[in-house]
């Protein structure tokens, strides 16, 4: 059994990521109706404006090849190929508009659909190329009906336009029997114009809808699985249980240098039993009172046994203590609404501290 999952089962969009890697390894959406039409409308173009100018060039040079033909340097093999070379050189340049707007029609439309990118990877063999079951459905399935129904509408399409043409033009092709042998070409192109225009509209419409087709069908094929979207989830954001096993770690790390700073406290402000912010203030250090700790509950609980263990004073107060845990984090200043309250609270633990180390020890 396979262990490719079916299509059935492929029922998320394709992410970003899928469609760079389907891009960077040459699998992009492309439709061969889009050169299709730039073609058609490169040669619509060549006989409207180039016909007549390249035709004019090129009965001239072939007028002086019959007319000079006798004056020819043919002595032996090199002078032929001599004069074939400069005579197919001439001909070359009278011929260069009507090759480069064919070149450009030829590749504009490729060119449109995607940027052009140098790739091998589709030139490796693959295996399910070979397969019997692969080959049939792209003999027989979807697909292939697609495209049969686009070649039918083509072959309707053109067959319509060049019948109509050819009714339209019949009184003048019959009258070219007894015409001047001049006039010819120009009937002939301007019977190749009327069919290209039409033509063209038609390919538009073609390539427009192929372009669509091609588009869809090639997100399609690129739809993901549920299992797909987690592991490549995983492969490019980490496992969500080790990102999350991470940051408590880093929680507890943080939690513990907290706790280091603790011993190193002015006063420390509780609610008295569910908050408590531990501040640093000292005066030739410079600037406002520093949050160094803070917490809620347990870890409340555990600054505050810091404190007693290092003889640091604390002081309930419940308002203040509510106010200031969510208005600063560790580390940072108090704000200046809590100036007069902070500045009141260390004035009174200075005070008690100053007359504490006053006392006399009693023996």
């Amino acid at each position: 059994m396979s262990d490719r999952p079916d299509k059935e089962s492929k029922t998320e969009a394709p992410s970003e990521k899928r469609l760079r890697d389907a891009i960077e390894k040459g699998n992009v959406p492309f439709s061969s109706e889009a050169g299709v039409l730039t073609s058609f409308a490169a040669i619509a173009i060549i006989c409207m404006l180039l016909v007549g100018q390249v035709g004019a060039a090129l009965s001239q040079k072939l007028a002086y090849i019959l007319e000079f033909c006798g004056q020819f340097d043919l002595q032996n093999g090199n002078d032929a190929f001599a004069t074939v070379g400069r005579l197919s050189g001439s001909i070359l340049l009278i011929l260069l508009p009507v090759i480069a707007v064919l070149t450009l029609g030829g590749l504009l439309g490729p060119a449109a659909q995607n940027a052009p990118q140098a790739n091998l990877e589709r030139l490796k063999p693959k295996p399910e190329r070979l397969s019997p079951a692969e080959n049939f459905q792209r003999i027989f399935g979807k697909r292939a009906l697609y495209e049969f129904a686009k070649t039918f509408i083509k072959v309707v399409a053109v067959t319509s336009v060049c019948f109509w043409a050819l009714r339209r033009n019949q009184h003048a092709i019959l009258l070219a029997a007894t015409s001047d042998v001049g006039t010819v070409p120009w009937l002939i192109a301007d019977i190749v114009t009327g069919v290209l225009w039409p033509l063209t509209l038609v390919a538009l419409v073609i390539a427009l809808a192929d372009v669509a087709m091609s588009r869809f069908r090639w997100r399609n094929d690129l739809m993901m699985t549920r299992q797909e979207l987690k592991d490549e989830f995983k492969q490019t954001e980490g496992d969500p249980h080790i990102k999350e096993k991470l940051k408590s770690l880093g929680r507890q790390r943080a939690k513990r240098r907290m706790m280091a700073e603790v011993p190193r406290a002015t006063v420390v402000i509780t609610n008295p039993t569910h908050y408590a912010i531990a501040l640093r203030y000292v005066q030739s250090e410079g600037g406002a009172p520093i949050v160094i700790a803070k917490g809620t509950d347990a870890v409340a609980l555990r600054i505050k046994e810091l404190c007693q263990q290092h003889g640091i004073s604390v002081a309930e107060n419940r308002e203040l203590a509510r106010a200031l845990y969510p208005a600063v984090e560790v580390g940072q200043m108090i704000p200046a609404e809590f100036y007069r309250a902070i500045a009141e609270i260390i004035h009174f633990v200075n005070t008690k501290n100053a007359i504490a180390r006053a006392r006399p020890v009693q023996a």
